[in-house]
Parts: structure tokens; sequence; C-alpha cells
């Protein structure tokens, strides 16, 4: 899983340009993701990997590919963890891929007054999110 996490400034509108660069990546290692809207601020990409890797070993894949990102577009992606460097970017938090860590799975409802639900989304949406054609929006329960 990729978790895209925008800093102040940064909206899901940053996160679905990232998605694509994300995806972009994973296709060229034979790696087909899904997207996820959190149901909380930001993006999910979930890639299946058939259970053939530890934890550990996702997770140092996944900051070797945030650290990628960074370098390419750091105008846009930070790596680090740091609060100082997130404004106006997305922070692609590789620290999720840990077996003690969980994370929320789609459909699940997020804990507000307005539950909020990660919702399953199709490139197509994500694609004309990124190009500013449509606004992606986080969907209460109510609007699934």
């Amino acid at each position: 899983m990729v978790d895209l996490d925008p800093g102040p400034g940064a909206g899901l509108h940053e996160c679905a340009r990232v998605a694509l660069l994300v995806r972009e990546r994973l296709e060229s290692v034979g790696l087909a993701t899904r997207p996820v809207t959190s149901g909380s601020k930001g993006m999910q990409l979930y890639a299946d990997l058939e259970g053939t890797r530890s934890s550990d070993e996702v997770s140092a894949v996944a900051k070797a590919l945030a650290e990628h990102l960074e370098q390419e577009h750091p105008d846009l992606v930070t790596a680090k963890m740091t609060k100082t460097r997130r404004p106006g970017r997305i922070f692609l938090d590789w620290s999720q891929n840990n077996a003690a860590k969980t994370t929320i799975c789609p459909w699940s409802l997020r804990g507000r007054a307005r539950p909020q639900v990660a919702l399953p989304r199709t490139w197509q949406e994500v694609e004309a999110a990124a190009a500013g054609e449509v606004e992606l929006t986080q969907r209460t329960i109510e609007e699934v």
C-alpha cells in the first residue's frame, strides 16, 4: 500500500497527480494498483503482492519509491515525515507498510461526527482530477 498524505495547502488534486506517478512506476515493474480515497484527507494505492514479501521488504521498496519521486518532483512530493517538509506537498508515507500497524480498508468508515468512507475510485476519476477536470472529494456514507 502507498499512502498519500497531503500536507497543508495540498489536497486530493495533488494526491491524484502523485497517484499517477506512483501508478506509472509500479506498472513498470508489473504491479497493478487500485486507488482509494482514504475517507480522511488523502488517498491510498493498493497493489496485490500475493503475500510473497515481508512488511519490512515492502516498506523498504515503498521508501525507495517515495525518495525517488521526491528527487524527481521535490515541489510536489516528500518522503520525509518531518512536518516542516509537508506544506504544499504530498507525503508518501512508506512507514504504513508495517506488520505492527493497521490501515483503513476500502469501504471502511472513519470515526467522525459524519463518517466518511474509504472509497474505491477508478483510474479515470483520478486522471480527471489530476487534469483539473473534476474535483475528487471524500464522501460520507450518505453520499455513496
